[in-house]
């Protein structure tokens, strides 16, 4: 189990996000995980979830992690070449929010992330730790790192308690019911001019209009960043993670 020391919490998905390099802590984490006994976890009754995955090289990885603990997942975008994240990634969210019949709906990101424990843990410190109908993953970087988006989100309450205060869409959770409501508005959302390519913008964009009723992990609870710790802040049950990257990103 990680544990992030600086929140006392438990984040189940651990996400790798952006091509910034090394992330030593990701690949341990990654050994140690996939190191450990396989589960067989089967369908969560509440919860759908789902990842993006055309096919290309170098995807799969939540998917891996999911079959080490025997969880089915719903995959979006097979055979779509060339993907764009700006286009895929909220049209095909919007499509399939639309047939899944779950209370809850979650996505990660297929290529860098992992989910390392059980989905029903993630449930029940969503319904502990959140009043609001979305949560996505947070970030110490904010990405497209427009002054518009930053403000918005250096503003918000959870901001002033936390170095992970930036929406990465990454990876979230919500009541399927909302989630048609925000990734239909995210559908219909063209794509930050600055950044034409990134779903980030867009989805920074319907955060803005839906706050509060989206909120952000700000404490770690449910999603785990690992771009730009610069803190031993985590570790693996008793096991100190000791590789951290220099510096980092305010």
């Amino acid at each position: 189990m990680l544990i992030n020391t600086l929140f006392g919490t438990s984040p189940a998905v651990v996400h790798a996000q952006g091509p910034h390099e090394p992330k030593p802590l990701f690949e341990e984490i990654c050994g140690l995980f996939f190191s450990s006994p396989r589960r067989d976890f089967g369908a969560i009754p509440d919860l759908t979830i789902l990842t993006w995955n055309n096919g290309n090289a170098g995807m799969g990885l939540f998917e891996r992690s999911l079959d080490h603990l025997g969880i089915p997942c719903l995959i979006l975008g097979a055979g779509i070449h060339p993907w764009v994240n700006g286009r895929h990634k909220p049209s095909l969210t919007a499509e399939a929010v639309e047939r899944i019949d779950t209370e809850y709906v979650m996505g990660v990101d297929s290529r860098d992330a992992i989910l390392t424990g059980a989905p029903a843990r993630i449930l029940a410190e969503l319904k502990r730790e959140f009043d609001c109908d979305l949560v996505f993953s947070a970030d110490r970087m904010n990405w497209p790192n427009l002054k518009r988006f930053r403000s918005f989100e250096n503003a918000l309450p959870g901001a002033r308690e936390s170095e992970f205060r930036y929406l990465n869409s990454g990876a979230f959770i919500g009541k399927t019911g909302f989630c048609r409501e925000f990734f239909g508005k995210a559908a219909r959302t063209a794509p930050a001019p600055e950044a034409p390519e990134t779903d980030q913008g867009i989805f920074k964009q319907v955060f803005q209009e839906f706050y509060p009723r989206v909120q952000l992990d700000y404490r770690c609870a449910l999603f785990q960043n690992m771009g730009f710790i610069s803190k031993p802040i985590l570790k693996w049950g008793e096991r100190e993670l000791s590789h951290y990257v220099a510096g980092g990103a305010e």
